[in-house]
């Protein structure tokens, strides 16, 4: 009797001390279990429980904790061109923010460029404010230099970040343009956490003449594209084909008008001319800030 009440006694230090397997003689942690497990309640980790669309993963100290795949479960896009800002909403403490800047304008040579683009991860304080500001798309032009896009500015905190806005495009002479340049993009000195794209040049119209016959002459051309904005390919404006027959100062076809620049940031088309007609160019897209949440 003494033997079995000592037995009794000991037995569950030795349980506490030793590991317990299910389907294998040689557990190697306190529960090992060689099979499948089939729960009809719930799992707990370190006395938490998880809610809808959570999974089960390590936290920063290394410790299983439930958490969400994604960090970013909202968004919010924000185009204001006069200086304003966005609240952080309440338990936010990190936010993704992408911007766009505006597409310039495009003349009746070539096509404006395209606005940059950049992306950066801040950590936040909920009931903080992120000043921002969008670019305004560049007006179109006839015959002169059209109108650049301007920048998109974020800050928050002592940190700004900037997409700047496409070149309009160049008119040097009735015979000499050029497409305008795609913006660049730039950051306060010191902060890393970034990715940026330039964006996207403005195309030259293209024109080329060619007999008809032995007396007729015919010249066809097509609009410059506008720049595309980063992430955005074909958001550069479009321009129109034409067909327009010389000799006879005709207009053979032509299929619809030069195409402003779709947003976010694309730059306009360039317009056409043939015999004395002169199309204007497309104008520049509007830049955009998204904030991810």
């Amino acid at each position: 009797m003494k033997k079995i009440c000592f037995l009794l006694c000991i037995l569950p230090s030795l349980l506490k001390a030793q590991n317990v397997g299910i389907g294998t003689p040689t557990p190697t942690e306190k529960l090992d279990v060689n099979g499948s497990i089939n729960v009809t309640g719930t799992i707990k980790a370190n006395g938490a429980d998880g809610t809808a669309n959570q999974v089960l993963m390590k936290n920063s100290n290394g410790n299983l904790a439930w958490g969400d795949m994604c960090e970013y479960k909202n968004f919010v896009t924000l185009r204001s061109i006069a200086a304003t800002f966005w609240t952080v909403p309440a338990d936010v403490t990190k936010i993704l923010v992408e911007v766009w800047g505006a597409g310039g304008g495009g003349n009746v040579l070539a096509g404006g460029g395209a606005g940059a683009y950049i992306k950066a991860h801040f950590t936040v304080t909920p009931g903080s404010f992120v000043n921002y500001s969008t670019g305004d798309g560049g007006t179109a032009a006839s015959t002169a230099t059209a109108a650049s896009g301007t920048s998109s500015i974020c800050s928050i905190g002592p940190v700004a970040i900037t997409a700047s806005g496409g070149q309009g495009a160049l008119y040097l002479s009735a015979t000499n343009g050029q497409g305008g340049v795609g913006g660049g993009f730039s950051v306060t000195s010191g902060f890393s956490n970034y990715i940026g794209l330039v964006g996207g040049s403005g195309k030259s119209q293209e024109r080329s003449f060619f007999p008809y016959n032995a007396t007729t002459y015919y010249e066809t051309g097509k609009a410059g594209r506008g720049g595309d904005a980063p992430n955005h390919p074909e958001s550069g404006g479009a321009g129109q084909y034409y067909l327009y027959n010389t000799t006879g100062a005709t207009l053979i076809y032509r299929n619809g008008n030069p195409q402003n620049g779709l947003v976010p940031g694309g730059g306009g088309s360039s317009g056409i001319q043939y015999g004395a007609t002169t199309i204007v160019g497309g104008s520049g897209a509007d830049g955009i800030i998204i904030i991810h949440y």
